[in-house]
């Protein structure tokens, strides 16, 4: 990056962590290692008892604020370092996720081709605890945005490769304190209200999925607050984006439970799954969550059942959340 420039918007980077000290290192060397000419950076921490706070002060003289102390959740922590934030652009990246090399560089050109887009969300890798990667979020590497899709279908916004303009972000409102697996989905939602957001084809972050995340351990709490947040911008108590995700999460319970659900029934389950997924495509989402490409149509029939699927149910269960 050429570091004479005097326009590069400043990036301010929220870290909020609870007990990830495993994974904590990872994360900072991540961010310190943009080499970014004008990076803002803190770390809220919710009171670790592990060795976080020893982590984070090895690195207290890279950053511009932390803390460390009880908070009421994961958006309460989040909410705490982007009021503090001064950057053009801010955004979260959680302590067991991290950014890929050179991704501020490409967002802040993106923010200075588009200077008044809500925010900007590019691709990235799926991780597991080892840093292993699968593939890519995005299918075929494409990013795209459709409210409609996003609103009536799933959270397809990859949320640590997600970066905010500070100013919408203060006029939409901040996270909201009472959600807490479904905060980002509804902040996408009110950001996206006045102007549309700008996909960058670039990977830019890893996305570490394990199963102590809030998602795979939230189960059916977790779906009665995602339904609110759908009918919430949807005016509508039932979509077929949380279908698939209630689908998703009964046949995950049936499957633990199978003394209970002989194999006729799962047989039953995967077929009304398959329906529930066609409908997305009235929202403009192909059956696995994600846009549709323009000229482009997908159905769960044939060869690409299991593909769109496995895809789909990626989707459904990735979190983007503080581990508690």
């Amino acid at each position: 990056m050429d570091d004479t420039r005097q326009n590069w918007p400043r990036i301010s980077i929220v870290t909020p962590s609870y007990n990830q000290g495993i994974y904590l290192e990872d994360c900072i060397q991540s961010i310190l290692d943009q080499k970014y000419p004008d990076l803002e950076y803190f770390i809220i921490d919710g009171g670790s008892n592990d060795d976080s706070l020893q982590i984070i002060r090895k690195y207290a003289s890279h950053l511009s604020g932390w803390v460390s102390e009880p908070d009421q959740g994961q958006s309460d922590a989040i909410n705490k370092g982007l009021k503090q934030a001064s950057g053009d652009l801010v955004a979260w990246l959680n302590a067991d996720d991290y950014y890929l090399p050179g991704a501020l560089q490409e967002i802040a050109q993106a923010y200075l081709q588009n200077p008044e887009a809500p925010f900007y969300f590019g691709d990235g890798l799926r991780v597991d605890e080892k840093k292993i990667h699968s593939k890519n979020f995005f299918p075929e590497g494409i990013v795209s945005f459709d409210r409609s899709a996003l609103i009536h279908g799933l959270n397809y916004i990859l949320q640590p490769a997600t970066f905010i303009r500070r100013a919408a972000l203060e006029k939409a409102g901040y996270l909201d304190m009472n959600l807490h697996y479904g905060m980002d989905t509804d902040l996408w939602i009110r950001l996206s209200a006045d102007a549309e957001p700008v996909p960058v084809q670039a990977v830019l972050a890893a996305s570490r999925e394990h199963s102590s995340t809030k998602t795979a351990t939230g189960s059916f709490k977790r779906l009665e607050e995602l339904r609110l947040v759908a009918e919430k911008h949807s005016g509508k108590p039932i979509t077929p984006g949380f279908l698939c995700y209630f689908l998703d999460t009964l046949e995950r319970y049936t499957r633990e439970h199978e003394e209970e659900y002989p194999d006729s029934y799962h047989k039953m389950l995967a077929a009304f799954w398959t329906a529930t997924a066609n409908l997305l495509a009235q929202y403009h989402a192909r059956p696995d969550g994600f846009p549709i490409q323009p000229q482009a149509s997908q159905k769960l029939t044939g060869s690409h059942r299991l593909t769109l699927m496995m895809r789909l149910r990626k989707l459904l269960t990735t979190s983007f959340l503080k581990k508690d």
